[in-house]
C-alpha cells in the first residue's frame, strides 16, 4: 500500500485524460477522467483559498443574470452541461440513450478540469501545456484573446 496526496492523483488523471483526448481514442472516458478530477480540485482550490472554476461561473452568472445561484446546484448544473452527469448516472426515470457530442464535451470538461490545475499548480506540466497548445490551435486562441481583452475585471477570474 502506497500514500498519496490528491495533488499526485489529480495529475495522473489529468494527464491520462489529456493523453486520451489529444489520441482521439475514447472522449468518454475523457469526460469521466476530468469530472472526477475537478470534484477533487474544487476542495482542493478552496482549501488554497483560491476562486474555483464552479464559483468563478457563478460569480459570472450573477454579473450576467443578477443573481448568484446556490453552489451545489451550480455545480450540478456544470457537470451535467459536461456531460459528466450523464457518465455517472441512469436514474429509473431517465432514457437508456443520450445524445452527446462526445469531442466538445471532452474539451469543455478538460477546460473546466486544467484552469483549477493551472491555477494551482502552474503551467508548466507537459500535458498541461498540450491541452492549451491544442486549444489555442483548435478553438481560434487569437480571438479568445481578443474577446478575454474585452472583458472587465470584475468578471476576470480572481
Amino acid at each position: 500500500m502506497a500514500r498519496f496526496h490528491k495533488q499526485d492523483i489529480v495529475r495522473l488523471q489529468l494527464q491520462t485524460a489529456v493523453e486520451i483526448f489529444l489520441s482521439n481514442l475514447n472522449y468518454s472516458a475523457v469526460i469521466t477522467l476530468a469530472g472526477a478530477t475537478s470534484a477533487i480540485l474544487d476542495t482542493l482550490m478552496k482549501r488554497a483559498g483560491k476562486e474555483s472554476f464552479d464559483d468563478y461561473a457563478r460569480r459570472v452568472h450573477c454579473e450576467l443574470e443578477g443573481y448568484t445561484p446556490k453552489r451545489q446546484a451550480y455545480s450540478h448544473h456544470i457537470a451535467k452541461k459536461l456531460g459528466i452527469i450523464a457518465h455517472k448516472h441512469l436514474s429509473s426515470e431517465d432514457d437508456e440513450t443520450i445524445e452527446l457530442n462526445l469531442e466538445k464535451l471532452a474539451a469543455d470538461a478538460l477546460t473546466r478540469a486544467i484552469a483549477d490545475y493551472s491555477a494551482l499548480y502552474g503551467q508548466s506540466e507537459p500535458f498541461v501545456s498540450a491541452f492549451l497548445n491544442w486549444a489555442w490551435a483548435n478553438l481560434d486562441g487569437p480571438s479568445l484573446m481578443k474577446d478575454f481583452s474585452e472583458v472587465s475585471d470584475k468578471m476576470r477570474r480572481k
